[in-house]
């Protein structure tokens, strides 16, 4: 009798181990998927916000700088990444993609050899010369829709050269033109609103079903990344231009007043990626 028991409590001790070894398995595959998120980011100043992760490597996700948003954006679609920083007209058409987050406005800047213009009023009665390669772009249309809504009266046309001068923030970074302005801040001074998105971490539907808490802790850095980026300058412009984001860290200090770094989610992110654009959002 006495037998009996002791080798029934060993066979529940060893039944309770397995379960319990079972539990931790379950738990721990839930909380860890086993890969590091393999996240693109473009080659941009307007990434410059991001640069901290590429300076501080983490178990749960991997960084990486691609030439161009197309190239993350076909990596992303293929699934050789996991998550990219994309344009937010970019990201919102590619099948099988969630917009997590907007972390930049649209990077239009305002360019002139005239110190009196400095504000949207500004263009009044002129002739604003819009790099060629905007047109029918979103920049293009928010442009449009922010002149037509504060009620300012100009000539657009499109070319190479002028003054002013609309461009990229990127385009920007090779002329030695001053900048005098960005459509974000005219877009909160004339509207007092979200300006346009710009910037969006995308990242794989069928990754995120399956990724536990390991992007989680991805966007929690990519968040403490942007509120370093606006509070640090001297360090994000230097992080900057050592990613290659920027050619270098004169470059990098010239655009960083006209970079944006956010990270918005739910109802204002929804705001920023309606404003001016018409960019449907996947639920």
């Amino acid at each position: 009798m006495k037998q009996r028991t002791a080798n029934q409590k060993r066979l529940l001790l060893i039944a309770f181990a397995a379960l319990a070894l079972l539990l931790g398995l379950l738990i721990w595959q839930g909380v860890r998927r086993g890969d590091a998120a393999r996240v693109g980011i473009p080659h941009s100043a307007v990434a410059s916000g991001a640069a901290m992760l590429l300076q501080s490597p983490a178990a749960q996700y991997s960084c990486a700088v691609g030439s161009t948003a197309q190239v993350l954006a076909a990596a992303l679609e293929k699934g050789d990444l996991d998550a990219a920083l994309l344009p937010a007209q970019l990201a919102s058409g590619i099948d099988g993609v969630e917009i997590r987050a907007v972390v930049g406005y649209a990077p239009l800047v305002i360019l002139s050899e005239q110190p009196e213009i400095n504000r949207l009023d500004d263009l009044a009665g002129c002739t604003l010369t819009l790099d060629e390669g905007l047109q029918n772009t979103p920049e293009d249309r928010a442009l449009r829709a922010l002149l037509d809504a504060a009620e300012v009266r100009c000539t657009l046309v499109y070319g190479a050269s002028g003054d002013p001068f609309a461009c990229s923030l990127d385009a920007a970074a090779k002329l030695n033109t001053p900048i005098r302005f960005s459509l974000s801040k005219a877009w909160r001074q004339s509207l007092g609103s979200l300006p346009p998105a710009g910037l969006c971490l995308a990242v794989r539907q069928d990754y995120l079903a399956q990724a536990g808490t390991d992007f989680d802790a991805f966007e929690r850095a990519l968040k403490s990344a942007m509120a370093y980026g606006a509070d640090k300058r001297k360090k994000t412009v230097a992080m900057a231009a050592a990613a290659g984001l920027a050619p270098d860290e004169d470059t990098a200090d010239r655009l960083y007043p006209f970079c944006d770094f956010v990270y918005l989610t739910g109802a204002e992110m929804r705001a920023a990626l309606q404003a001016g654009q018409g960019i449907s959002i996947r639920n």
